[in-house]
């Protein structure tokens, strides 16, 4: 808790109480608070962000102008990514209902986070979450007809493009539960205007994650660190 101060790290311990209660968790040098639901992973997903700062890019030269979120789950990465780049345009994208409440409440007091309730998919589609009832930082989405929730539509990663009015991606970061899977099996229209890709692989949810990422990056030439349990592809 030491990134945080003593104040935010023991605000950020109460996230740990009894479950349906929403609470403000200050962050040194912030302004606004962000906001939590007790008793669940927004805690976990909280200290992934700011405590142990799993979004902290080893490259010393990286000033994004244009960030994709996506799983962009209640806004702490978005929120990191506008405190670290101020300048930086970010266009946080978030299926959930549930989730996208409280990513509006969070990325409310930063103008240059743009929300978007949509899905990153294979193709444009629609879907719904195929696990309603799994934590909220783990909903896996899938085909319409097979989920139990309110439909939401889901764009390729190339199409997120004319959201945000840019040719290329200076950062996407990638946290969708298996999708990336399928997403990464045809990355050729994308991959290639993207500077850095952040992702988390979900193997243990969806086969075939890692073999796909190692397809897609085949005859390409980058450099790449490990993150906590992200991967950080830079392809400058």
């Amino acid at each position: 808790m030491s990134h945080l101060g003593w104040r935010a790290g023991w605000q950020a311990a109460r996230l740990h109480g009894p479950p349906g209660r929403i609470l403000p968790v200050r962050l040194r040098g912030c302004p606004q608070p962000l906001w939590a639901r007790t008793g669940g992973t927004d805690a976990a997903t909280f200290a992934e962000v700011f405590v142990t700062r799993q979004y902290e890019l080893p490259f010393g030269d990286f000033a994004p102008r244009h960030i994709l979120d996506l799983g962009a789950n209640v806004g702490y990465a978005a929120v990191y990514f506008a405190r670290r780049w101020p300048r930086a345009e970010i266009l946080a994208v978030e299926p959930a209902a549930g989730n996208l409440d409280l990513l509006l409440k969070n990325a409310g007091p930063w103008p240059q986070i743009t929300c978007l309730q949509a899905a990153v998919w294979s193709r444009a589609t629609l879907v719904s979450v195929a696990n309603p009832d799994a934590e909220p930082n783990a909903f896996r989405m899938t085909e319409a007809g097979n989920g139990t929730t309110t439909p939401v539509a889901a764009h390729t990663v190339a199409e997120f493009a004319a959201c945000q009015g840019c040719e290329r991606w200076d950062l996407v970061k990638m946290d969708v539960e298996g999708a990336e899977a399928a997403i990464l099996r045809d990355a050729s229209d994308w991959l290639d205007r993207v500077g850095v890709l952040v992702i988390e692989l979900h193997d243990r949810l969806v086969p075939g994650c890692t073999e796909a990422l190692c397809a897609a990056l085949h005859g390409r030439r980058f450099r790449q660190e490990i993150i906590g349990s992200n991967l950080a592809i830079d392809f400058r």
